[in-house]
């Protein structure tokens, strides 16, 4: 996993090359100072895909756990992440920087409110609170499927999800631009595993899932027309 820091407070730093000098031996391998962690965090030649083929499918497995969770609750937890982002974009509260003809024409510059570590718990719980009447199983549930966004783009996105809002550290394995198509594949892969089990605990309890493999059959869908081959994004 890479990650990045920079000093505290907004993501593009202008403290003097002297304090930057003092922070950078105290940094571990692989840990960056700001100048070093805005190149990192965008993109060069490969662009940024949606992964919400993967993210529906997190919500198949999290019902398939736990059925009497509300499927159209799960479905929204795992997009809420992004709900947010967007909300906090147009309020100015976190920024993004457009640029034309590359990937979706924009790249993440600070997203902590929405997508940092300690936020994504923090937002999981407020989300899941009117859910606690039916249960902590099913609010637990609905919790984890809002979290579940967090986990499932650490892999994909470059260094620029936070611990927290404004941490010197940022966490991301850079899947997108490490492998500009061997993305898919891996997400095609979780994509799978999730549906499988979703499949198996449906036929077992045979409570939920009717239609199964027509769910699954749609996310694999969404996933082939996110391909870089497919993709009108590409």
């Amino acid at each position: 996993m890479e990650f990045r820091c920079q000093p505290s407070g907004t993501r593009r730093s202008s403290e003097p090359f002297d304090e930057q000098l003092r922070v950078r031996p105290l940094l571990p391998a692989g840990i960056h100072p700001a100048g070093a962690a805005s190149r990192l965090a965008r993109p060069r030649a490969a662009p940024e895909r949606l992964t919400y083929a993967g993210h529906f499918a997190a919500a198949l497995a999290i019902r398939a756990k736990e059925p009497r969770a509300p499927g159209w609750a799960l479905l929204a937890g795992v997009g809420f992440l992004d709900v947010l982002f967007g909300i906090f974009v147009m309020l100015g509260i976190e920024k993004v920087t457009m640029t034309p003809h590359v990937g979706h024409g924009f790249t993440l510059d600070f997203i902590d409110w929405s997508h940092s570590l300690a936020m994504s718990l923090v937002w999981a719980v407020l989300f899941s609170i009117p859910f606690w009447r039916r249960g902590s199983a099913v609010a637990l549930a609905v919790a984890f499927a809002v979290f579940s966004h967090f986990l499932l783009d650490v892999p994909m996105h470059p260094p620029d999800m936070a611990l927290w809002p404004h941490s010197a550290v940022h966490l991301g394995f850079g899947l997108w631009n490490r492998l500009p198509t061997g993305w898919w594949w891996v997400e095609l892969g979780v994509i799978a595993v999730l549906c499988a089990y979703y499949v198996a605990r449906a036929r077992t309890a045979k409570t939920f899932g009717g239609r199964a493999i027509w769910a699954c059959a749609v996310i694999l869908a969404l996933h082939l027309f996110n391909s870089p081959i497919f993709s009108p994004a590409k």
